[in-house]
């Protein structure tokens, strides 16, 4: 097996996973530099060693890095050191709308690492003047995103100016895989959007995966603020994944944002 070549297939994919390079050992049969792949189901390609527990060791190592999202050297036995590189594709930004609230929004995720797409229709909001650094679309939302390849490594949000917009990325934006998809507005906008994409064929369980009220509950009322908050729920589920999200969220208490 070529593991370089399997690394970047599992890169063009999307597919985050644990590299195993030995970097130090004094066991003749496990020569430094072997790798060994680990992905998040627990499948390895190539292996350490002949012996089967050490295999089942680096296995175990490789999840742990791969849960705490952190790369790290251990020394799995005496003599034997091993570097797990925890290896995720670069993650991406999309926000639907180019309102208020966008502009800090595009400028702090860029801040904390995310590539930033912004989409809207109207050319006098989305421009470069206003989103500096972004990729900036002036298209409608349902062609726009229709076309676009999303995966595990893209996050969406959608805070348009009206409930038939956020309906219509919505639908969308939920036939694909994301890492994350936030939807802004008032509990009752908010019930009439999902209400409305799931007569139009959107299933229950994708639905109930999209975060809304958006963002980290900090009482957050500015623009400004609410863009802080929903880049706080961003790094969370980049760092730690969206369980740990939803788990600070319900700790912390519920607020409702008001487009």
């Amino acid at each position: 097996m070529n593991i370089i070549a399997r690394v970047n297939e599992l890169m063009q994919r999307a597919e985050t996973f644990c590299l195993a390079t030995v970097v130090a050992s004094q066991n003749s049969e496990v020569p430094a530099g072997r790798k060994v792949i680990v992905c998040g189901d627990g499948s390895m390609q190539g292996d350490i060693g002949v012996v089967e527990e050490l295999n089942l060791s680096v296995r175990e190592a490789a999840l742990a890095s791969l849960d705490e999202k952190k790369s790290r050297t251990l020394e799995i036995q005496k003599g034997l050191r091993i570097f797990f590189n925890v290896l995720s594709p670069e993650a991406t930004l999309i926000v639907c709308g180019a309102g208020h609230i966008a502009v800090p929004l595009a400028r702090y995720a860029r801040e904390v690492g995310f590539r930033v797409t912004v989409l809207d229709d109207r050319d006098d909001f989305a421009n470069i003047a206003r989103f500096p650094g972004c990729s900036v679309m002036v298209e409608a939302f349902t062609p726009a995103l229709a076309n676009m390849t999303l995966g595990k490594s893209a996050y969406v949000i959608v805070i348009t100016r009206g409930h038939e917009h956020d309906a219509d990325c919505l639908l969308e934006v939920l036939k694909k895989e994301t890492a994350y998809v936030g939807l802004i507005g008032s509990r009752r906008r908010v019930s009439f959007v999902l209400e409305m994409i799931e007569r139009q064929g959107i299933a229950p369980e994708r639905i109930k995966d999209v975060f809304t009220p958006i963002g980290t509950p900090i009482g957050a009322e500015s623009p400004a603020e609410i863009a802080f908050s929903i880049i706080a729920e961003l790094v969370c589920v980049r760092r730690k994944g969206p369980g740990q999200a939803r788990a600070l969220r319900a700790a912390i208490g519920m607020n409702i944002n008001v487009a």
